[in-house]
């Protein structure tokens, strides 16, 4: 517990956020919904501890919050699912734990009221498919399951990007402020299509150095690495003769061959 603390960091704006909210009158809402994002990064926490990840920092920003992890990319899929949905587990805890606190008069109706709303808004909106929120993440690893990692990743993004459209869409229609949440979220999807490279390049150098565990082999006819599958071992038949995936990420690179 000790050493989670360390990592956490409150970034500047939260602190900014606090002071313009209790300036007008709006103090106890920032703080509720403070709360509930502390609860849900706690989620995830809980599950990169409980499953020996290493966590490099969790970051609490007005609206939200950011848990980094040490972690291959090559993951189990099944770890990373249940690590995406960590934070709606907390929050169903944290909903039952304010509903036995109201029948309880611990909390008065107006608090109970005004957690449970956040506590809601909160679920939802980070279940949407929109990078980096959990629904985004979710779905990423998902889809992993069942198309190589670089299918997978074009298809997050585009999935992310038409989200984020409607996102936009909805806003301008109900005609709700959320301009700082929306610029954090374009911010965001530029910083991932930026870094496309970096984590595609990860993934072949992590399955060349490493060994890791598989459920399944899959041959392979003259194609190239763009087909490598998380928790998959692919061999490649090339010239009269297999190759193992190592082999052709190796060959692969050698030739300069890149194919985003």
């Amino acid at each position: 517990m000790k050493n989670i603390k360390i990592k956490c960091k409150i970034n500047i704006t939260t602190y900014v956020f606090f002071l313009i909210s209790f300036l007008c009158g709006y103090f106890k809402n920032i703080l509720f919904i403070f709360c509930i994002v502390f609860f849900h990064e706690m989620g995830h926490v809980f599950l990169i501890k409980l499953f020996h990840y290493q966590i490099v920092k969790v970051e609490f920003y007005p609206f939200g919050g950011i848990t980094e992890v040490d972690k291959p990319i090559n993951s189990s899929i099944n770890k990373e699912l249940l690590i995406s949905l960590g934070g709606i587990f907390f929050q169903f805890l944290f909903y039952i734990i304010i509903m036995l606190s109201y029948k309880n008069s611990l909390i008065s109706f107006e608090n109970y009221s005004l957690l449970s709303f956040y506590n809601k808004t909160i679920m939802i909106f980070n279940l949407l498919p929109i990078i980096p929120l959990d629904g985004s993440v979710f779905v990423h690893t998902f889809l992993e399951k069942f198309f190589s990692y670089q299918k997978s990743f074009r298809l997050y993004q585009i999935l992310s990007f038409f989200s984020f459209f409607l996102f936009i869409l909805y806003n301008i229609f109900f005609s709700i402020d959320n301009y700082f949440i929306c610029v954090v979220l374009f911010v965001q999807l530029l910083l991932v299509q930026k870094r496309k490279k970096y984590y595609i390049h990860r993934f072949y150098l992590e399955r060349f150095l490493y060994s890791f565990p598989y459920k399944k082999i899959q041959n392979q006819k003259e194609e190239d690495i763009s087909v490598l599958k998380k928790e998959t071992r692919h061999f490649f038949y090339e010239k009269n003769r297999y190759l193992t995936e190592k082999e052709k990420i190796m060959e692969h690179f050698k030739m300069g061959r890149e194919k985003f």
